[in-house]
């Protein structure tokens, strides 16, 4: 049963717990919730996906992913509730609809596009240990206390979820002694370089209004990231690192756990500031060079 990979929640919450009836928030965070719910409203896409690489693993596997697909359909509604609340205006389907139309997810071909089941369990660790950091993120600067509990709520989640797929990755492990701590080093660190990738900021793009016109990529992460990253404090990249460090099978020491993020620390904050910088300089750049790659409404994907 799937409660092999990730633990029962017998009282598991539900998108109606929640009083949503009026939703605050900064339009920042806002705007950063509407961008998330699109990605998490694509749920059915990731799990048809990962249930393709699994068709040949036991039930316990299967089972697994079906849950977390259950759960995090869950959340998706639930997102989708807080933008509505938050912004009455919120057209989610036409968002939605823009959204699928530029970019698609991985095709269920039964194959992983990172080339082993292993590099796909380290991604997925990734992902969910960095999702579950951003709801922290999330909840801490939410003043509205409804849409806080929301977050907490979803970040307890996607840390059940991590550890599911770090049960997934260690019992892959077991049956090839070749996936050590340099191997799932590097899986992390492909994972964690694409995280600008077009899903997250074509969907910021959508929410934005801005899907109708040529979209400049760079420019759309820079903006993207300029509200994101100011939220993140010390205390949310240290909950990530220590995340991060199980997945490459590496004991969380005080002095690695301090170093590891001071190197986040600092990588966010120069990100931070060329993303603030980049907003000034790139329209520039765009207006005058109208031949710089971008993705264009039918989905084609370039980088300026």
């Amino acid at each position: 049963m799937y409660a092999t990979f990730i633990r029962s929640s017998l009282n598991h919450w539900k998108p109606d717990d929640f009083d949503l009836s009026s939703v605050r928030l900064t339009e920042p965070l806002l705007h950063i919730t509407k961008t998330i719910c699109l990605l998490e409203s694509r749920c059915d896409d990731y799990a048809e996906y990962l249930q393709a690489i699994f068709r040949e693993r036991t039930e316990d596997w299967t089972s697994a992913i079906s849950r977390w697909n259950f759960e995090e359909c869950q959340h998706g509604v639930t997102l989708r509730s807080v933008c509505e609340a938050g912004d009455q205006d919120f057209d989610f389907d036409f968002c939605m609809s823009q959204y699928e139309c530029l970019v698609s997810y991985h095709a269920p071909t039964g194959e992983s596009v990172r080339g082993s089941v292993a590099a796909e369990m380290v991604s997925r660790c990734v992902v969910e240990a960095l999702a579950s950091t951003l709801y922290r993120v999330l909840a801490d600067a939410a003043l509205d206390r409804n849409a806080s509990a929301v977050y907490s709520a979803l970040a307890q989640d996607e840390a059940r979820h991590y550890g599911m797929f770090l049960k997934m990755l260690n019992a892959e492990a077991k049956e090839n002694p070749r996936i050590g701590v340099l191997a799932r080093c590097r899986f992390a660190l492909q994972r964690m370089i694409e995280l600008e990738d077009e899903q997250i900021m074509l969907a910021s793009c959508v929410v934005a209004g801005r899907a109708d016109d040529i979209i400049f990529r760079r420019r759309e992460a820079s903006w993207y990231l300029s509200r994101l990253y100011c939220f993140y404090r010390w205390g949310h990249l240290r909950y990530a690192v220590r995340m991060l460090l199980r997945t490459i099978d590496v004991r969380a020491t005080p002095l690695l756990v301090w170093t590891v993020t001071m190197a986040m620390w600092s990588v966010i904050r120069i990100r931070l500031l060329m993303a603030i910088l980049s907003s000034f300089v790139i329209p520039l750049r765009a207006a005058k060079n109208p031949t710089n790659k971008a993705v264009n409404r039918s989905g084609e994907v370039g980088r300026i």
